[in-house]
């Protein structure tokens, strides 16, 4: 016979198993983090910024347009003017969100969030067209700004006011203008190229992510910024809360706790027995043989108590006979109608007490009681409390 191989058990009985660690809870992210804290006055202060630099963008390019419209420049003309309209729309959706933001109306901001989807294209394609601006009319940009250095001008249009533009106020020569105009525009190719990212399409996809982040917010049942008062749980808790609206305030309350989990209990009255119920029925439970048993005794004292007072009456008699043959329950409860309360109490302090119970066979309905006392239940009464 082969011996088996032992068994390799993880721990030892005869040995104190080791004390179990509790872990770690695990760490929330950066971003859901960011999420709980509501982001209102983040939202009101980027759109103010981004209000401000649509607002000096339009105003630069109208005075643009008027610069290229002095110096004969159409194309430039055409697209100053397109930048200052787009910028200019831009603008008005940003007031317009701080408004809606302000008051704290959801529809307001659910409007907001499409507009700043409009206005994110609008601010990228003005970027995108200065670009292109920049490098297809190059020709017609060089010769406008050697016209304004050689007059000392070239200050008025935005583009040739940074380094190393001639943006002088004193004139310059017309050879000395060529060269520091060409110059310029070969260095400031690249930054053209990157402003259409870094100015344009990141600020702009930045922005749209924080206000659909905050119409998140407004929407969701368990934050506190929450402005959607029509959910089923709210709406419940006005309808309830009003005196007119007490039949829609049930169904919502009703259909509130449904989606938390709880159902009505159907409540077991004998006078409502069909009464219907939104959650589990309530089914009367079966009497045990106990209880059996004590109905049956007495319905028959209870028959036999009939049968000798109205001895001679056969019509009562048979009734009487009939009743018993039906198997009566007794519910647990402790709303008994066949039972007497415990104690009687006189409703006057005066008068003679009866004294403890006693259970002989003596007849104590001789006794002599008060006129002004409470009649006493009989000792057999009390018999049926044991």
């Amino acid at each position: 016979m082969i011996r088996p191989a032992p068994l390799q058990l993880k721990l030892d009985n005869r040995f104190p198993h080791p004390i179990r660690t509790p872990s770690q809870p695990k760490s929330q992210s950066f971003a859901s983090q960011l999420y709980k804290a509501s982001w209102k006055n983040p939202i009101i202060a980027v759109a103010g910024l981004n209000a401000l630099r649509y607002a000096f963008a339009a105003q630069n390019a109208f005075q643009d347009a008027i610069v290229d419209d002095s110096e004969d420049a159409q194309n430039l003309l055409k697209v100053s003017l397109a930048l200052g309209a787009m910028y200019m729309f831009a603008f008005f959706i940003e007031i317009y969100g701080i408004t809606g933001v302000s008051l704290q109306r959801l529809g307001l901001i659910r409007g907001y969030l499409y507009l700043t989807f409009f206005a994110s294209l609008l601010v990228t394609g003005a970027a995108v067209i200065r670009g292109i601006s920049y490098f297809t009319f190059a020709e017609e940009l060089v010769l406008e700004c050697v016209s304004l250095a050689m007059e000392g001008r070239a200050y008025e249009k935005s583009v040739f006011r940074s380094r190393p533009w001639p943006g002088s106020v004193f004139a310059t020569e017309d050879k000395f203008a060529r060269k520091q105009c060409v110059y310029a525009w070969v260095h400031q190719s690249w930054s053209q190229v990157a402003s259409v990212f870094i100015f344009g399409f990141i600020p702009s996809v930045i922005h749209y992510i924080m206000v659909y982040t905050y119409y998140r917010q407004t929407i969701d049942p368990k934050h506190p910024a929450n402005l959607q008062h029509n959910h089923p749980l709210f709406r419940g808790a006005r309808g309830g809360g009003r005196g007119g609206g007490g039949g829609g305030g049930g169904s919502s309350r009703e259909a509130g706790y449904s989606q938390l989990g709880y159902s009505r209990v159907g409540a077991n009255d004998g006078d409502h027995g069909s009464s219907s119920s939104t959650g589990h029925l309530a089914v009367p439970p079966h009497p045990s043989a106990r209880l059996r048993t004590g109905a049956t005794r007495r319905s028959q004292q209870q028959t036999q108590n009939n049968t000798r007072s109205q001895r001679g009456v056969g019509a009562s008699s048979s009734s009487n006979q009939g009743n018993t043959s039906k198997r009566t329950f007794t519910s647990r409860s402790l709303q008994r109608s066949h039972r007497p309360p415990p104690l009687i109490q006189s409703p006057s302090p005066v008068g003679f007490t009866p004294g403890p119970p006693s259970y002989n066979k003596v007849n104590n309905r001789s006794r002599v009681y008060a006129a002004f006392a409470a009649p006493v239940p009989s000792d057999s009464e009390y018999d049926k409390f044991v």
